[in-house]
């Protein structure tokens, strides 16, 4: 009978390690693919800038209302993309919008932390805009922005629509975890964050690992 008890404990023990290893390796996949989504973004909005010449604003949904279930769904992990119409004055979605994987979401702290360890790099901005859902009023988003010229662009409080180019470049941060209702910050899992520098030229370069982002 000890043998067997024991046997079963060991037995118990192993399933509650691979169990967490699979949890850790499904989070990291998650990361993974969400951080493939998020450069597609970026590259999308860089080709409709170039090819438009027009400013395009990646979107992060940034609308905290935890009673509206697509704000809920949505919060710091849809992403879309916007051109400005310079005759209108105005921004207009040219794309319905790429929700990021379950529990990984875009972290404006640790990107705004990212980019000023960078020398000479500008920053994320927020704005208001109305995207596709039932909900047709504004929401409240985090924007990256390029130039005509598919350049990136700063869009932080130095910025200014007539002359936008304080900085060129900055960062963008993923982190793998969960938000409880009502808690705007996700809490990070472990290490697991991801992301990259999108250049002045609005090319990207992924940090090859998380302490990179401390940096």
């Amino acid at each position: 009978m000890v043998e067997v008890l024991t046997v079963v404990a060991v037995m118990a023990i192993l399933m509650s390690v691979a169990a967490v290893g699979i949890q850790n390796i499904d989070r990291g996949q998650a990361t993974t693919s969400a951080l493939a989504v998020s450069e597609a973004v970026f590259d999308e909005a860089r080709s409709a800038a170039v090819g438009r010449g027009a400013r395009a604003r990646v979107l992060i949904h940034n609308n905290l209302n935890d009673q509206d279930e697509d704000d809920r769904n949505r919060y710091l992990r849809y992403l879309a993309v916007a051109v400005h119409d310079a005759e209108l004055d105005e921004w207009q979605l040219v794309s319905r919008g790429t929700q990021m994987p379950a529990g990984v979401y875009f972290d404006p702290e640790l990107s705004e932390q990212a980019s000023s360890s960078l020398p000479g790099i500008g920053t994320w901005g927020t704005t208001t805009i109305r995207l596709p859902g039932r909900d047709r009023g504004t929401k409240s988003c985090y924007y990256y922005e390029f130039n005509g010229e598919g350049i990136c662009i700063d869009g932080g409080e130095n910025a200014t629509e007539v002359d936008p180019e304080v900085l060129p470049g900055a960062a963008f941060v993923l982190v793998g975890g969960a938000r409880p209702s009502g808690r705007a910050k996700p809490i990070m899992q472990g290490k697991n964050r991801t992301g990259f520098v999108v250049w002045r030229n609005g090319r990207t370069a992924l940090y090859r690992s998380p302490d990179q982002i401390d940096q």
